[in-house]
């Protein structure tokens, strides 16, 4: 009898042990369970806000309503559980009464240490991630001080009987330019259209001011702020970007500077040498920054460093593109930081940003459509077909060349955007770079169709130009096709 006492001890002790380890299981389980879920309806409520301060109202307003009543709904159910422990324990479900046991736990933890835990957990993503911090601070901040929008009223954009320096800044007297303050006063003197101020301002740092390409080849990186750049008359995106606020600032106008993102494939990448681009292969190259302008009550975009004309490698002359450009043709080709800086009606996310098709200023200037493809990375068998629609006057042909991305490195810096079309040293890079043309027709419905014939399998880059007689071409845009193997 003793021993079968011991025996059915042992037995109950054996199962106990079980049920322990079946509700630590439980717990677990459940408290990672409720960690996803508090993280996404979290999230949810985040991007409810950022979609809200862009201005898209009712997706962000749809967001928030789903993410609070997801919330809701969860600690309601834990109220319930916590409420009604007793009843459920007495039904024996290991999954109920680890819910109910855990959260009457947490009615018993002192605020304090929650307080401290939660400080804890935010510093910890802080540390591994501080744009989840610094993003939604920084877009409030946006949304609440700057209150950005799209525009109502459309700029001069583009500038075609403007397509020169302001005659303000090509005339500036050489004492005038001792400091940013007197170069913002005279041009305020001399100019009273809001939309011209802000091309002189423009005109001046592009003119002034000359891309450092030391910075790409060395990594040595002066100050880029804006006194400095002032004075050296040299400076990378940055530097034009804070020139161009200072004097914007000092003239009484609402300037803001835009950090973020250029498509991968319009990085100057080949600028940069080889083994420097081997021991920094974790900077990101596609870094990039811009300013946005307020003008009557409008936001307008503009990007000094694309529109600079001194240097071969970024034009080779004097450009309005990228001033006061629309939002939408800007966000082909920079995507911020901040989402509000798109100026979007609505904002969209990276992978959208990077899948379109890379078309130029000049495509929506010359009013062309880009019928097909609409992405910008397309699989093909051999032959490529690209549709583009003109309006009846157009008078350009538009022209294709396309080159195997394995072989070479070409991108888009590597072609002509204005001047002779393959002629002289661009003739001779093209030809060292194996480049094929393909045939472009114009179709019964004065669509220009442009068929591409690659010779084998991989990934091509398709380049796209408009010539205007024999001497004219415009850079249009490129694409890419994977041609798949047979």
């Amino acid at each position: 009898m003793p021993d079968n006492l011991e025996a059915n001890f042992l037995k109950e002790v054996r199962k106990l042990k079980q049920k322990q380890r079946k509700l630590l299981m439980w717990r677990v389980g459940l408290i990672l369970l409720l960690l996803i879920l508090v993280s996404g309806l979290a999230y949810s409520f985040y991007r409810g806000v950022s979609i809200l301060f862009t201005g898209n109202l009712t997706t962000g307003i749809a967001t928030l309503t789903l993410s609070i009543l997801g919330l809701f709904l969860v600690f309601r159910l834990l109220n319930f559980l916590i409420r009604n422990r007793q009843d459920i324990e007495h039904r024996n479900s290991p999954l109920l009464t680890s819910i109910s046991w855990q959260f009457s736990r947490l009615q018993q933890v002192k605020r304090k240490y929650v307080l401290g835990w939660g400080l804890l957990l935010i510093a910890l993503i802080y540390q591994s991630n501080p744009s989840l911090i610094h993003y939604p601070i920084n877009n409030f901040i946006d949304f609440v001080v700057h209150k950005p929008a799209p525009p109502t009223l459309n700029s001069p954009w583009p500038w075609k009987d403007q397509a020169v320096i302001h005659p303000v800044v090509a005339n500036m007297p050489a004492n005038v330019e001792t400091t940013i303050e007197s170069v913002a006063k005279y041009i305020a003197q001399n100019e009273s259209n809001p939309y011209l101020q802000v091309k002189a301002i423009h005109d001046y740092v592009v003119s002034r001011v000359t891309y450092d390409l030391d910075v790409l080849k060395t990594g040595i990186r002066p100050s880029q702020d804006a006194q400095n750049v002032f004075r050296t008359h040299k400076a990378v995106c940055e530097g034009y970007a804070n020139l161009f606020m200072a004097l914007g600032r000092s003239m009484g106008v609402d300037v803001v500077y835009v950090s973020g993102k250029i498509r991968r494939d319009l990085a100057p990448i080949d600028l940069i040498p080889k083994l420097f681009r081997l021991l920094n292969s974790d900077y990101d190259w596609t870094n990039h920054a811009w300013n946005a302008v307020k003008i009557l009550d409008n936001w307008q975009l503009v990007d000094t460093t694309w529109d600079d004309g001194n240097s071969s490698e970024f034009g080779s002359a004097y450009s309005t593109n990228y001033l006061m450009i629309p939002p939408q043709v800007m966000s082909i080709s920079h995507f911020p930081k901040h989402l509000n800086w798109q100026l979007l009606q609505n904002p969209e996310d990276y992978n959208t940003f990077e899948n379109k098709p890379v078309i130029t200023p000049q495509f929506a200037i010359d009013k062309l459509t880009l019928i097909s493809p609409t992405e910008y990375q397309t699989k093909v068998q051999k032959t490529a077909e690209i549709k583009i629609a003109t309006y009846p006057s157009y008078q350009k042909r538009i022209v294709a060349l396309f080159t195997k991305v394995q072989t070479t490195e070409s991108s888009s810096w590597d072609f002509p955007s204005s001047g002779d079309f393959l002629e002289g040293d661009k003739n001779q890079q093209i030809q060292q770079q194996d480049i094929g043309r393909c045939r472009s027709q114009m179709n019964a419905a004065k669509e220009t169709q442009i068929s591409c014939q690659f010779p084998d399998a991989g990934d091509y880059q398709v380049f796209l130009f408009s010539l205007e007689g024999k001497a004219k071409v415009d850079f249009l845009g490129q694409l890419k096709f994977h041609v798949l193997t047979r």
